[in-house]
């Protein structure tokens, strides 16, 4: 039995934990997805919030439904250039093992204090992260101290936070924040990046909730100005 947050619609929270699935690989490409009726039954919820998770999933392009056979992962999820979903982004390994520069604890920074009224401090690790052998993400990632038992130096190194979060502490990630600006490449982000002081980067900040809207994770990360395209999703109301 799922434990649905009661402030997000249960179809929005099923399909980012599908959606969260397929990215990291533990649904793999052409995996046959389990028939509406029987999701339902896992989850102890109606029928019609999985027809419009799986149905958001099918405008996404994550799965494919293939009369008389079932519903099954796309064998084109991560084959799209130039463009990546940015959920996808954090759940793949790293091509080349990540720098892990330093880590400890550390007083909450003021743009994240709202989000975490009763910590003192945060665990914080700063890291370079790779992608196509290619400096990818540069900056400092936060996060509970609690679970810094589990976060070891080892998993970071070749997984992005959110999924150590979820594959060893069992922390779903299911709503995030984010701030994007456009900016000039400070010294150490310029050494990192192996480019010119004030060369165009991307600069991302971000909170991110787990299924009880717990703020769990904080980021500040700059990444190169290209060759990411990031696409964020947001809930609307009707009426």
């Amino acid at each position: 039995m799922t434990d649905f947050s009661p402030k997000l619609p249960i179809w929005y929270q099923l399909a980012a934990m599908l959606r969260s699935d397929i990215m990291s690989g533990r649904l793999a490409a052409g995996t046959r997805i389990e028939p509406e009726v029987r999701l339902a039954e896992q989850h102890r919820i109606s029928v019609v919030p999985v027809r419009q998770a799986l149905r958001a999933l099918g405008e996404e392009g994550l799965i494919v439904r293939q009369r008389g056979r079932g519903t099954f992962v796309s064998d084109t999820v991560h084959a799209a250039e130039g463009s990546t979903p940015l959920e996808s982004l954090y759940a793949r390994d790293f091509d080349k093992p990540a720098q892990v520069l330093e880590r400890g604890l550390a007083p909450v920074p003021a743009q994240f204090a709202g989000y975490f009224p009763d910590q003192p401090e945060l665990a914080y690790v700063r890291r370079l992260a790779y992608r196509d052998e290619r400096p990818w993400s540069y900056g400092t990632l936060y996060f509970l101290p609690k679970f810094a038992g589990e976060v070891t130096t080892a998993l970071l190194r070749r997984w992005p936070l959110y999924r150590i979060l979820r594959e060893q502490s069992g922390v779903g990630v299911i709503r995030s924040q984010f701030d994007a600006r456009a900016t000039g490449a400070s010294p150490d982000v310029a050494q990192a990046f192996g480019v010119d002081p004030l060369s165009p980067v991307l600069a991302l900040s971000s909170v991110s909730f787990d299924t009880d809207e717990r703020a769990v994770v904080a980021f500040e990360l700059t990444f190169p100005s290209a060759p990411f395209v990031f696409s964020f999703e947001t809930i609307h109301k009707l009426g």
